[in-house]
């Protein structure tokens, strides 16, 4: 059985020109054929990005995403100081950022596997929040998915409270999952359970059945690593 983890550690990287752009391109490839290895690592993915802030079906060939689950934080620290991979590519990225977190609560599988340690009773976070969704969609419905995503990005851009998000994913069209960090969890409660802008997406998602698998991920921020942008669609 696979071990489940206490800590979140995520990081993006940005490049610009040819040569760097495709170093990151062939990492990622290498990454989802041999994946990702290190002591105490319970779960990891290097996840390509969509242009903007990631709500679109064209590629984001500069931003790609790392995301780490992990025993203890102590092991994360540990890997972005070794591993090869992220130390070859952190010479050629223009920006290194993202998010140490603990993971307050959630629901769902990824590839089948549910890597997180929740605690029995989540306490009510002080400071900011990330939310991970993250879905497989259903080959028979991509282009209804894909034809609804343009007006929930703009939505979500016009929420108080919203700091950064950006859809990434590990294969286009079809595996999908968005990386969000708000300001705090009331403004993401407001937008997540009162927003009428909401609302409408989550209904056609019911009513679609767009997602043959899904995760939603709730986490906690520690500290944050490097200076995270504003978003922007």
């Amino acid at each position: 059985m696979q071990p489940k983890g206490r800590h979140i550690s995520i990081r993006f990287m940005t490049f610009s020109g040819f040569k760097a752009r495709w170093r990151a391109f062939g990492a990622m490839g290498i990454s989802l054929r041999q994946g990702l290895h290190a002591p105490g690592l319970c779960f990891g993915k290097m996840l390509g990005s969509g242009a903007g802030a990631g709500f679109s079906v064209w590629p984001d060939w500069g931003t790609y995403a790392w995301f780490t689950v992990w025993e203890h934080a102590d092991q994360a620290d540990a890997f972005w100081a070794n591993d090869p991979m992220f130390l070859d590519l952190q010479t050629y990225a223009d920006q290194v950022f993202g998010w140490e977190a603990t993971p307050l609560r959630g629901h769902g599988t990824w590839n089948g596997r549910e890597p997180f340690e929740f605690p029995s009773t989540p306490s009510a976070s002080a400071g900011p929040v990330s939310v991970l969704t993250r879905a497989s969609i259903r080959r028979s419905q991509a282009l209804r998915f894909w034809w609804n995503v343009p007006a929930a990005s703009r939505r979500i851009a016009d929420q108080p409270g919203i700091r950064y998000a950006k859809g990434v994913g590990e294969y286009p069209l079809i595996e999908q999952a968005t990386l969000s960090v708000w300001e705090s969890a009331a403004q993401l409660d407001e937008f997540a359970y009162r927003s009428r802008q909401h609302a409408p997406m989550v209904k056609k998602t019911r009513q679609y059945d767009w997602y043959r698998e899904e995760m939603f991920v709730r986490m906690e921020i520690l500290k944050f690593i490097g200076e995270v942008p504003n978003f922007q669609v």
